[in-house]
């Protein structure tokens, strides 16, 4: 149980890098669980920030699915300097963000009739 708890306490304030992207995320929250296929979920005031870059994102959960290369904010998804594919997002909002590991794409989606705001820059 002592394990359970202490591994539990380092992962909260842990770093996480995702697929053969090398880049290194901090991910702070309520609480996080990960389990041994290498997938991560976070609840609660959940706040991943790149560790080299000033990449910013907010939601109320967070999943990392490693299979899928998948990394999903859902519930109050505000994202800061997201780049992609020679896109610069200054910031965006919405209800649920996908973002392709491998790739760097992602997908913005609202629900109940809300819509996706996004500041972009070419």
């Amino acid at each position: 149980m002592k394990r359970v708890l202490f591994a539990a306490f380092l992962f909260l304030l842990g770093e996480f890098s995702f697929a053969e992207e090398l880049t290194n995320y901090t991910i702070t929250s309520d609480s996080q669980i990960n389990t041994f296929e290498g997938d991560l979920e976070a609840k609660g005031n959940v706040v991943i920030k790149s560790n080299s870059g000033n990449f910013e994102a907010y939601s109320d959960k967070l999943s990392f699915d490693k299979d899928v290369k998948s990394l999903k904010l859902l519930g109050n998804v505000y994202v800061k300097n997201l780049e992609s594919e020679g896109i610069v997002i200054e910031e965006t909002s919405g209800d649920e963000l996908t973002i392709f590991t491998d790739t760097g794409l992602f997908e913005f989606k609202s629900q109940n009739k809300n819509r996706v705001k996004t500041k972009i820059k070419f």
